[in-house]
């Protein structure tokens, strides 16, 4: 019998964290090899130029974004400001309030910090569905970032 709550009962609950635990592992090995780098790397050529808005792209890759995100990635010490795992692999310097919302403060230190892959896809999608709800782009530009790191970390557990 499952618990409400859970997806496996007790005695597969074991198995299903090993079975995780593996696939993140065979994701971390494939991701050092030449050819995951390239898979990466043309996500993230494909990102920037379908998905992502050309003012945003732009904005990212000019001198003074760069400069900024790499003072707050050493403010933050390369740690997720979230979970505390390192971050090494790409530097994800994020905006508490999102660049889509609050464009002012796209270079104020005080709306940046540095999030793991994880932590930053949960933020994401959080603040997608906050979007979608009456007045949620007034509240994007409100939440805080104990707020943030409170309602991720739920998505963690």
């Amino acid at each position: 019998m499952v618990p409400k709550g859970q997806s496996f009962c007790d005695k597969h609950e074991a198995m299903n964290e090993q079975r995780k635990a593996n696939y993140k592992a065979s994701l971390d090995q494939r991701s050092q090899t030449v050819a995951g780098k390239q898979v990466r790397s043309d996500h993230q050529a494909y990102y920037n130029h379908v998905r992502r808005n050309k003012e945003a792209n732009t904005f990212y890759h000019t001198k003074q974004w760069q400069d900024v995100r790499d003072y707050v990635y050493a403010r933050d010490m390369a740690t997720c400001q979230v979970c505390g795992n390192a971050v090494t692999d790409r530097k994800i310097v994020d905006h508490i309030h999102p660049l889509k919302v609050s464009n002012e403060e796209r270079l104020s230190q005080d709306n940046l910090w540095t999030l793991c892959y994880r932590c930053h896809n949960i933020k994401t999608n959080l603040e997608e569905s906050i979007k979608e709800q009456s007045n949620g782009v007034n509240k994007l530009k409100h939440i805080s970032r104990e707020w943030w790191q409170k309602a991720i970390k739920e998505k963690i557990i």
